[in-house]
């Protein structure tokens, strides 16, 4: 086959110009107050396209710690299928939970350096508890769309690599009486919004510190 050095400069153009279109959105929260909301779960889902295909379950892996009595992180964002290892790395045992409707499930007691997976395959938002330890506390928020995260300590984040178009923007914290909606039209190159959402005060529940700096 001969070459055409004609078709390789429409491939190339074709190629830049596919890149160029890819579209972001930089999103920046703040509550009533003008103050940064930072680990907000933001996530968009187009409304003229279809969501690209879901990984095969199991493929993605995210992890919330049992550490000095406390699930860390507090919040967690991950796509539908993504198996969620709950690693105990303290010297207690504990018994993580969940009662929510995407998932429902039950982590017997185990101890220190074992840990154990649940893969969640349905989107929705995932509490996870400690049947031992009441303060500790996680959320999960499990989600169909590729383009997610969580905002920085300044209330920020970036969602790159979107086609342009029109997208359902949802955005979730606990503080929030109910996650926040709205639609955005992306343009090809950078968009910039800003939210401002009402936050309900942080109830939770604190551990009272001991003289070693553990809680009771």
């Amino acid at each position: 086959m001969r070459f055409n050095p004609f078709l390789a400069v429409v491939i190339a153009i074709s190629s830049t110009a596919s890149i160029a279109a890819a579209s972001s959105i930089q999103v920046t929260a703040q509550d009533q107050n003008a103050k940064p909301v930072s680990a907000l779960v933001v996530w968009l889902t187009p409304l003229d396209a279809p969501l690209p295909a879901l990984p095969a379950p199991g493929s993605l892996t995210a992890v919330v710690e049992q550490k000095d009595e406390e699930f860390n992180p507090y919040i967690i964002a991950v796509r539908t299928g993504t198996k969620v290892k709950f690693p105990n790395l303290d010297d207690v045992q504990h018994h993580v939970y969940s009662l929510s409707r995407p998932a429902k499930f039950d982590i017997p007691l185990h101890g220190g350096n074992k840990t154990e997976s649940i893969v969640l395959d349905q989107a929705g938002l995932v509490p996870v508890g400690c049947n031992i330890h009441d303060w500790m506390l996680s959320y999960v928020v499990v989600v169909d769309s590729p383009w997610f995260s969580l905002t920085d300590d300044t209330g920020r984040i970036t969602l790159a690599d979107l086609p342009a178009g029109r997208y359902q923007l949802e955005a979730w914290t606990p503080r929030l009486r109910k996650t926040h909606e709205q639609e955005v039209t992306l343009t090809d190159g950078e968009n910039f919004l800003g939210l401002e959402l009402p936050l309900r005060p942080d109830r939770r529940i604190r551990r009272a510190p001991t003289p070693g700096g553990k809680g009771y």
